[in-house]
Formats: structure tokens, sequence, C-alpha cells
């Protein structure tokens, strides 16, 4: 058998982990919920091979280090954030789109400009039935539609995503963004051409890692 047929054999699903499981308890989802959320894990085990979705050393926790770091974000959420639809920029692997539209049953715009990964989460749709749509673009050429909730993960700097983001963010919209040790300095960086309020939260899964949530955002005349 060649190396280019073992390199494609989909990935050995890993058991639900602890913690996923009591962070599903915690913030209350459904056995269905579940189930969706173990298909999703399935077809990016089926994908990964291919096209390199996360980082390879971190498919034996996916579990934690993708799904309950998505999870995460359901405590960080208000009920204003519900009118107009959520969008995932970069999404790549779906992290945290996905997950979010399947905890919530709330629409999600996952924008993502790659073709092949784009293709992957219409698969994900199909499997799963999470209320997406993949827009398979770059953020900065979608016309202006903006959405009440706005997620990053591992996408661009802070001053840089609030620039390219324009077509979905107003004065309305809330940001939900994980970031790492320089959330502090990109923050600082943003804040030179944008006002805004900002809260921080330290993740649960990343000692490192913080959890921002922005509001009230415009940009400084």
């Amino acid at each position: 058998m060649s190396q280019t047929t073992r390199s494609s054999r989909p990935l050995q699903l890993p058991k639900r982990s602890t913690l996923f499981e009591q962070t599903c308890d915690r913030v209350g989802l459904s056995a269905a919920a579940r189930e969706q959320l173990e298909a999703y894990v399935a077809t990016l085990g089926k994908w990964q091979p291919r096209l390199n979705l996360i980082g390879p050393k971190t498919w034996a926790d996916v579990w934690d280090r993708h799904v309950v770091d998505s999870l995460q974000c359901l405590d960080h959420l208000d009920t204003a954030d519900e009118g107009r639809g959520w969008a995932d920029i970069g999404t790549g692997a779906g992290f945290p789109g996905v997950v979010m539209a399947l905890a919530k049953g709330i629409p999600v715009r996952l924008v993502e400009s790659d073709q092949r990964k784009a293709a992957f989460l219409l698969a994900v749709k199909t499997a799963t039935g999470a209320p997406v749509t993949v827009v398979n673009s770059r953020i900065e050429f979608l016309p202006p539609a903006p959405v009440d909730l706005l997620f990053a993960r591992a996408f661009a700097p802070l001053p840089r995503l609030l620039d390219w983001c324009g077509p979905l963010i107003d004065a309305e919209t809330a940001l939900i963004l994980h970031k790492g040790r320089r959330a502090q300095d990109e923050l600082d960086e943003a804040a030179q051409a944008f006002s805004f309020e900002a809260e921080s939260f330290p993740s649960i899964i990343d000692s490192d890692s913080v959890i921002l949530r922005l509001r009230n955002l415009r940009r400084r005349p």
C-alpha cells in the first residue's frame, strides 16, 4: 500500500474527554447536540489527513484543545447577541463557529477564503445539520451586512482584524476573540485607530490565553 493511501486514512476518533462532558453539563448542552459535535469531529478526522485543518499534535486532545476551547465562548454571550445572526471569520476548521451553531442553534456565517477548507465546512454542514452558511471569500471583500456577534480564533492581530472586518461590524456588534499572551499589546495598538469597550477573561484551556469581548466599536476620526 502506498504512502499516499496510508496518509489519507481517516483519523481514529478520540473518546470524548471528561472536561468536554463536564463543560456540556455546565452549559446545558443536550445529548443531541453532543452527538452532532461528535459527527463534526468525526468529519474533521476524515479531512484532516488531506488538509491539515488543525495542528497534527492536537488531534489526540481535540475535545479539549478545540471543542471545549470553543464552548467556553458560551460563557460570554448576551441575549442581545441573537437578532442579526453570527459570523466566524477565517474559520478554517470551523472552531468556534460550527460549535457555536450546534450549541445554540443560531445561524452562523463561516467566512473562509480557502476553497478546500470551505468544501470541508460544507461537508460538516451536511454531516451535522449545523445552521451555518459557508462564505468562500476574503472578509474584506464582503458586502456590508453587520452581525450581532463575531468570532475569531487565531485569525489575525487585533488591529488588522478590525480593519478587515468592517463589512460585518457596526457599533452594535459584539466580538468574542481568542487571543494569546500579546492580548493587551494588541488592545493597546487597536485603540490607536478604534474606540471600544473591552473585557478580558482567562481561558479555561490555556493559561497563556484569554477570551476578549469587545463592544461599542467605532473607528476614530
